[in-house]
């Protein structure tokens, strides 16, 4: 993890060889930020550590539920999304034993690349006894967008990880005016480490706009994808396509509505959280949370 007061500048980005003739925001004030994120446990909870943020990504101070619990931690963009050319930089360290579940506050919407493209990129480390839950906002591709994001995450021996991907097929409900799958570009890179050897891999690049043809051959007739890693294997059978891996970790995949979708990777991720712990209800369960798009009909 870098010096937390280090600035996030474009040298932190990798640019893709499919985007290579795009470039991320010149003058990155206010489009070059994102965001360090260190936790640690103090008095039995899950607490920040240490924090570095830079706009236009904010850090919500973890919520404690419950005691002994997961922290609940929001990352904040307050903006209307990621914009042509912006590039946001997320590293997150989850020190020995802690709980916790990172989530994007609002959906990312990725807007259209005019000169370049946006990026979201995270490096992710997680110690041993630890119990990370990464849900990313539902990503959202406007039309003629161009988007890189890339993850790298790094397990010790007995941590464990449980990481959710959301992608719907653009702004849809709009009529004559649909978005739907006329993106330009996007690349999704997910690289997971145990001790520095490779035990998993996810990496697609799509090129659009998609016919009636090229969507359905991607998404049948869905809106709405949804991929979940958790690391070992999990007793229950959730709804969906399950598959371990040669590491013995499972690896999950939707689709459906974007409603639907949501739902299965939130339930999914929780319940499986609650079984590495041996704790008997879901994560989260039981709260009154707000009736975001996250936690609608499922805490």
């Amino acid at each position: 993890m870098g010096a937390p007061a280090d600035r996030i500048t474009t040298a932190n980005f990798l640019t893709p060889p499919e985007l290579a003739q795009w470039q991320l925001a010149p003058e990155g004030a206010g489009r070059i930020g994102g965001a360090r994120i260190e936790l640690a446990m103090r008095s039995g909870q899950t607490e920040l550590a240490r924090l570095y943020q830079q706009v236009p990504l904010r850090v919500l101070p973890p919520f404690h539920l419950s005691a002994g619990g997961p922290a609940l931690v929001y990352l904040l963009n307050p903006t209307a999304g990621l914009m042509d050319a912006d590039g946001q930089y997320i590293e997150v360290l989850a020190r020995q034993a802690t709980r916790a579940v990172l989530v994007g506050q609002s959906a990312t919407r990725i807007h259209p690349g005019i000169h370049g493209f946006a990026t979201q990129q995270w490096s992710v480390r997680v110690e041993d006894d630890a119990v990370l839950v990464v849900l990313l906002g539902p990503a959202i591709p406007f039309q003629g967008c161009r988007y890189y994001q890339r993850v790298a995450i790094d397990l010790a021996p007995t941590a464990h990880l449980i990481w959710g991907d959301i992608c719907t097929s653009g702004r849809y409900a709009r009529g004559e005016e649909s978005e739907q799958f006329q993106f330009q570009t996007i690349v999704q890179d997910l690289t997971i480490r145990r001790e520095g050897r490779l035990i998993f891999r996810d990496r697609f690049h799509w090129e659009g706009p998609w016919n009636k043809n090229d969507a359905h051959w991607h998404f049948g007739d869905s809106v709405a994808s949804g991929s979940l890693f958790v690391t070992g294997a999990i007793e229950e059978q959730p709804y969906g396509v399950r598959f371990l891996t040669a590491a013995g970790d499972s690896c999950f995949r939707w689709l459906g509505t974007s409603e639907a979708v949501i739902s299965q990777v939130v339930q999914t991720a929780l319940q499986s959280a609650a079984s590495k712990c041996g704790d008997s209800l879901p994560w989260l369960a039981g709260n009154d949370l707000a009736p975001c798009h996250w936690w609608s009909g499922v805490i």
